[in-house]
Formats: C-alpha cells, structure tokens, sequence
C-alpha cells in the first residue's frame, strides 16, 4: 500500500469517527494538513467508494476470508 493510499484511508476513518460526511475534499484536507503528499486521484477514488460503502461494514469484513 503506498503512503497516498494509507493517508487517505486514515483521512476517511477520522471523518467516519467524527461524523463527517466523507468527500473528496474534506480527505484532501486532512492529508495536505499532515503534510503528506498523494497523487490527486486518491482523494476522489475513496470519496466515490465509500459513496456506496459503509465504511463499517468494510471494517468488519477487513478480517474475514473470502467464501
């Protein structure tokens, strides 16, 4: 996993925690606040999958084997 990716999945999760609606831009602003440089299309990707996703579920399926 490169740093973009583990920066924006950080990002998300202190929205997720916060109550924060998760976009793009609130994910650029955490990552540019910690200083940490990603490629711009991160930021988007995660916004647009955790559009569809619960961000809980992914956590709780994160562990679990593929049937």
């Amino acid at each position: 996993m490169s740093a973009g990716e583990l920066a924006c999945t950080y990002a998300a999760l202190i929205l997720h925690d916060d109550g924060i609606p998760i976009t793009a831009e609130k994910i650029s602003t955490l990552v540019k606040s910690a200083k940490v440089n990603v490629e711009s299309y991160w930021p988007s990707l995660f916004a647009k999958l955790l559009e569809k996703r619960n961000v809980e579920d992914l956590i709780l399926s994160a562990g679990s084997g593929g049937a």
